[in-house]
């Protein structure tokens, strides 16, 4: 069996400014070729988990391209259309194939292209026809339409959040690919979204209401017959039509059966609307707690300045706090501050930093606040994926330093990246687990590795635009009415 396999994802908050060039792709991660093996072979990613499915059931992997950008704002139309030309080649110059596999995120908007995965996979299947199976995996934040589902043959979202099952999902992707090839399955979808959008924080799937569900969707998959059902959490910060809860079953054969679990799981989601909240301290209110706390660490997630969420992550009112108060044991991870890093590799590893940082990238997440300490240390940012989430990535923040001031280590990167992985502040001699208290710029992906950690850990209420306060956006293409933006 001969199957092509690529990946064009990213997560578009459609509130930023910072639109999504090629470049930025290139930052984060982008290869074509068997170049795309070399990075993703062996790593915990549905790409790798195709490569090692595919090993294992005789199938020729044939890479094409693979790109991901660090979650921002709209992606430009040419980036677009140049990772899409780059697939179509990767197709094309593959010949005979028999088979797709995708890894797509399903949150991705394009500038005059409001469901991109959408788009993908419709033009997909008119280049490769209606006979060669199509299937894709998608990240739970997916806000799942029409057209993803009527144009792949399976859909394959991660089950947790943190998202520490991309590789599951990529060897049940290509596992079910096998068995369409084979005949032994004929797969019939269906789709149901109740009037549902909640932010990302409370829809963490080890905690509340998604837990429930999760729980639900997998009992139904026990009954016979039924391939795979999602519960998806959608990404409402997208602003698109369909942003926000979404449920899928994929049945063998009986179509009835795979709209009574959607319309199953749709109501009990509805019935639990009212726990999708979060509970959040201010940031002076969460710094006084974590200093007063007997144990070690305390992790201070700063939720709303999320990178992972398309927030710039150069949020200053954590770091403001910290330094007003006095925190002692203190390491912020990280900001992103491309002037800050030059002026520190100016000033040298024990030179004297003095210079403002942070809230220059869309000054939403705060105003630059005023650093003057030391430089401890100056590296290249590149780092290994340690942690439970895509666990042997290669990642390059760029130019990076850590500056010392009173009691806080201030991390700088040129890069934004979501600082998910304790292997992010060890690249740096920070080991969180001797620090009184760690501020990092993360939603929920933290806890996966973090939780073991921590003492105790406290979400915090800042700036940002994931922010879980979702009055503070101007909504405009959402379908609506929906909860919780409308009291129904």
């Amino acid at each position: 069996m001969r199957v092509v396999a690529g990946q064009i994802s990213h997560e578009t908050n459609s509130f930023s400014p910072v639109s999504t060039g090629l470049e930025e792709f290139r930052a984060r991660g982008y290869a074509t070729g068997e170049e795309v093996t070399e990075r993703f072979l062996g790593t915990r990613t549905p790409l790798g988990g195709f490569f090692s499915a595919g090993e294992e059931a005789k199938m020729e992997i044939l890479p094409t391209v693979a790109a991901s950008a660090v979650p921002s704002g709209i992606v430009c139309a040419d980036a677009y259309q140049h990772l899409l030309q780059q697939l179509r080649t990767g197709i094309a110059a593959a010949g005979d194939i028999d088979g797709v596999l995708l890894a797509l995120h399903g949150a991705m908007v394009v500038d005059g292209i409001a469901d991109a995965e959408g788009d993908i996979l419709r033009q997909v299947r008119e280049w490769v026809g209606d006979d060669v199976p199509v299937v894709c995996t998608l990240d739970y934040h997916a806000n799942v339409t029409d057209e993803m589902v009527q144009r792949a043959d399976g859909l394959f979202g991660y089950n947790t959040y943190p998202h520490v099952d991309g590789f599951e999902r990529g060897v049940e992707a290509c596992e079910f690919l096998a068995a369409v090839l084979d005949g032994s399955v004929c797969p019939v979808r269906s789709v149901t979204r109740p009037p549902l959008a909640p932010p990302v924080v409370p829809a963490r799937t080890g905690w509340g209401p998604m837990r429930e569900l999760m729980e639900r969707a997998f009992s139904w998959e026990e009954r016979d017959g039924v391939i795979d059902v999602g519960a998806y959490g959608g990404f409402v910060y997208s602003d698109v039509r369909d942003a926000g809860l979404a449920f899928v079953a994929t049945v063998d054969g009986d179509r009835e059966l795979a709209a009574h679990i959607t319309r199953d799981l749709a109501g009990r989601a509805w019935e639990l609307r009212e726990d999708f909240v979060a509970d959040l301290l201010p940031p002076q209110e969460a710094v006084w707690r974590a200093m007063q706390a007997c144990g070690r660490p305390v992790i201070l997630a700063d939720v709303a300045d999320n990178t992972g969420g398309g927030a710039a992550g150069d949020g200053t009112e954590l770091l403001r706090a910290m330094l007003e108060l006095g925190a002692e044991e203190a390491a912020v991870i990280m900001i992103p501050d491309q002037e800050a890093v030059q002026r520190a590799f100016s000033a040298g590893v024990n030179g004297s930093f003095s210079g403002e940082v942070g809230g220059r990238i869309d000054g939403l997440s705060g105003d630059p606040v005023q650093v003057d300490g030391r430089v401890r240390l100056l590296s290249d940012g590149q780092f290994t994926h340690r942690g439970p989430m895509s666990t042997g990535l290669r990642s390059d923040l760029g130019r990076t330093a850590v500056v010392v001031c009173g009691g806080v280590e201030v991390m700088l990167t040129e890069r934004r990246l979501q600082p998910l992985d304790p292997a992010v502040a060890r690249s740096v001699g920070i080991e969180p687990v001797y620090r009184k208290m760690v501020a990092v710029k993360s939603a929920v992906h933290y806890r996966a590795a973090y939780e073991p950690l921590a003492e105790e850990i406290i979400e915090v209420d800042g700036p940002g635009l994931s922010s879980p306060n979702l009055d503070r956006f101007d909504f405009q293409n959402i379908r609506r009415p929906v909860f919780p933006l409308d009291s129904m």
